[in-house]
């Protein structure tokens, strides 16, 4: 009878106890905590995205902050340039204005000297053609 008590006493037991879970994958959370870490994890992931996009953009920025910094070089350059043929046009202005003025000086003094030659050539004729009609 003791063994028939005894086995009716521990036997519900062993039937009815919790088995212990050897497995470690599985954790038991409550609903609240579970809910927010997979709230966190989400928000990390999209962060992560976030974060990625972020870096590709600021580097692309930068690429075209360096292109720019080339084309400003580029332009005050030809701006150098630009001014550089300005003055050279001005200075070659400057000399043929030069040489124009010397021109017409040397044109009025030419048209003096023919002028005078004109009037000697004509009284010398004038007074040969005199001399030989009376003559």
């Amino acid at each position: 009878m003791k063994k028939l008590l005894f086995i009716l006493l521990f036997l519900p037991i062993t039937v009815l106890s919790q088995k212990v879970k050897t497995d470690t994958t599985v954790i038991c959370l409550p609903y609240k905590v579970a809910k927010q870490m997979a709230l966190d994890l989400n928000r990390l992931d999209s962060l992560s995205g976030v974060h990625t996009l972020t870096i590709k953009e600021l580097n692309e920025t930068q690429k075209k902050v360096g292109v720019q910094k080339e084309i400003i070089t580029t332009m005050e350059q030809k701006e150098k340039n630009y001014d550089l043929q300005i003055s050279k046009e001005k200075e070659k202005f400057v000399i043929v204005d030069d040489q124009n003025k010397e021109l017409r000086n040397e044109v009025k003094k030419l048209k003096t000297k023919n002028t005078f030659i004109e009037i000697i050539g004509g009284a010398l004729i004038t007074t040969l053609t005199v001399l030989s009609i009376l003559k």
